[in-house]
Order: structure tokens, then C-alpha cells, then sequence
């Protein structure tokens, strides 16, 4: 299966001496992991959408400060651990000093949940992966195959258009619209094999993800 060409990685061009590349790593990091981590946020350690907000924004604003991101070494951890348990200190941190501002105790143990923390945050950093994915094929949302997917593959509705559905309303054959779908999916794949690309610290890592998540090797 095609997959994108080798390049260095966000994480290794947060080494880079270009201020300007720095930044630009960071902002792809920082986009990626944003929604996980809000995610996180509010399922994990229970906060409101407002708090998580702020939480969120203040996370990455003292990862940026203190060189969190760049501390990261890939021999240790996939980023998704290293950054999970970041956030983690982060949180017990940032609660411990709360407590410190306040005369009553809180309470902040971690909730219990109905999953592993690791499993959640994988799960909302493929949904943020997907995410992304979809908006790099939607910059190219004249193509017909895109907008046939849109209304299949990423319809909301309890019941999806059928085929033919779909064939009256693009004023095409049922046979195209298979065409355009089976093509629209290989599209997608390989938008969700180069943000991963991107987004992976190492080869080893980006190919794990990419079997675990696609169910490909590459």
C-alpha cells in the first residue's frame, strides 16, 4: 500500500535551528494533541468543558515554557504515554494548588473509570487523527469522490443514503459512486498515514500505529 515519503517528524524539527520550523512543529503537535487532551480532561479527571479549556491552553503554555515537548525521548515511551503522564502532573499540580488557596481540603484522587487512561486517551487521539485527516481531504472538497464520501462514510444521519440515493443526487451510475467511495477511502488512508507520519516520534512507532489503528503494514 502507498504510503507518504520518509521525513523528519514534527518531534525531530523541534530541534531544528529555524525558529520558524520550531514554531511550525509545534503547532502541528500542539493541533493534533489539543482535543485528546481536552478529552482527557473532562473524562479522566471529571473537569467542565470551561475548566478543561483553560486547563488545556494552560497545559501547553507551560509545556512550551518549560520544554516539555522537546524533552521527549522517543527510546523511553511512545508521546502519547510520556505526554499523558505530563498532564497527569500537570493536573495533581495544579489541584494541590488550589487546595494550598483555599481553607477546606478537596479532594483530587483520580476518578474511576469504565476504561484504562491509556485507552482513553488513544481513543480520542485516533479521533483527533481521523479529524485532521478529513479536513486535509476537505481543502479538496470540489472533487466529487470527497463529497460522495461526506455523505456516506461520514454521515451523522441513523440511516446513510444508498447507492442510489447517492447516484440521483450526484447525477451518476450506482457503478461510479462504488468507484468514487473505494477511492475516496485509499485517499484517506493515506491522509491518515502522512498526519501519522508526521506525528510519530520513529518508523517503529509510526508502523505499529499505523497496523494498530488501519489495520495496514507499511
Amino acid at each position: 500500500m502507498p504510503f507518504p515519503e520518509t521525513r523528519r517528524s514534527a518531534f525531530a524539527r523541534l530541534h531544528e535551528e529555524d525558529e520558524t520550523v520550531r514554531r511550525q512543529s509545534y503547532e502541528a503537535i500542539i493541533t493534533a494533541y489539543w482535543q485528546p487532551v481536552h478529552a482527557y480532561l473532562t473524562h479522566r479527571w471529571r473537569e467542565t468543558d470551561a475548566d478543561a479549556d483553560d486547563l488545556t491552553q494552560a497545559f501547553f503554555a507551560k509545556a512550551l515554557e518549560t520544554g516539555t515537548l522537546v524533552a521527549f525521548d522517543p527510546g523511553k515511551a511512545t508521546f502519547r504515554t510520556y505526554l499523558r503522564t505530563c498532564l497527569d502532573r500537570f493536573v495533581i499540580n495544579a489541584r494541590k494548588q488550589a487546595v494550598r488557596r483555599q481553607t477546606t481540603l478537596l479532594d483530587f484522587d483520580v476518578p474511576g473509570l469504565e476504561c484504562s487512561p491509556d485507552e482513553l486517551f488513544h481513543r480520542e487521539w485516533v479521533r483527533s487523527l481521523f479529524g485532521l485527516a478529513i479536513e486535509d481531504l476537505r481543502a479538496k472538497r470540489d472533487d466529487i469522490r470527497f463529497r460522495v464520501f461526506e455523505r456516506y462514510d461520514l454521515n451523522d444521519a441513523e440511516a446513510r443514503p444508498t447507492y442510489t440515493d447517492l447516484a440521483a443526487e450526484f447525477d451518476t451510475t450506482t457503478q461510479n459512486i462504488t468507484n468514487y467511495l473505494a477511492s475516496a477511502r485509499r485517499d484517506f488512508r493515506r491522509a491518515v498515514l502522512a498526519r501519522l507520519r508526521d506525528l510519530t516520534a520513529n518508523e517503529r512507532e509510526f508502523r505499529s500505529d499505523a497496523r494498530a489503528i488501519l489495520g495496514v503494514e507499511v
